[in-house]
């Protein structure tokens, strides 16, 4: 029987409940691993607005680059939840990028090593699936690592007929 052993765990995270949701497993498989985990937020601009974008600071009213303001504020919002964890020991690091949300994970997923990606999922399918996508699937189906998908809390689980349909339509 082959042992999976997890050093360094990739946890996108998005600020939302179902994100964090996806951290508490990823902090339960790293300390029974003593793996390493990388907090990852991707800010992905609408079209039409580039990182070097200025926009003015609501404080100072300094021009600043859409970018690295949004890189700056996901930094700061990934170490207020990285804190608490290096406080109970665990090894955390934090990234933030800006772009595509699964280029980016993925991106940072081969540069880190990553051994495994725990990440929260909508559970959207039907036409919000079509409309919006998905980022654990795009994940799911490209990742050279195993990838643990974590549900939002009462989100209804895809019947089997709805499975099947996705997966025809994604062949």
């Amino acid at each position: 029987m082959t042992v999976l052993s997890w050093n360094r765990i990739l946890v996108p995270h998005d600020f939302s409940p179902c994100a964090d949701r996806a951290l508490a497993e990823a902090v339960a498989v790293a300390r029974r691993q003593h793996a390493r985990l990388v907090l990852f937020h991707v800010t992905h601009l609408p079209p039409g607005l580039g990182p070097e974008t200025l926009i003015s600071h609501e404080e100072t009213g300094e021009l600043v680059p859409v970018g690295s303001f949004a890189r700056k504020g996901a930094r700061y919002r990934l170490e207020e939840v990285a804190g608490p964890l290096r406080a109970q020991g665990l090894t955390v690091a934090t990234r933030a990028a800006i772009g595509d949300t699964a280029e980016e994970i993925l991106a940072v997923a081969k540069s880190e090593a990553i051994d495994l990606i725990v990440m929260g999922t909508h559970g959207r399918h039907g036409l919000r699936h079509i409309l919006l996508g998905s980022i654990a699937e795009k994940i799911i189906r490209q990742a050279t690592v195993p990838v643990l998908t974590v549900r939002s809390e009462g989100e209804a689980t895809p019947t089997a007929e709805e499975l099947r349909l996705a997966d025809e339509g994604a062949g």
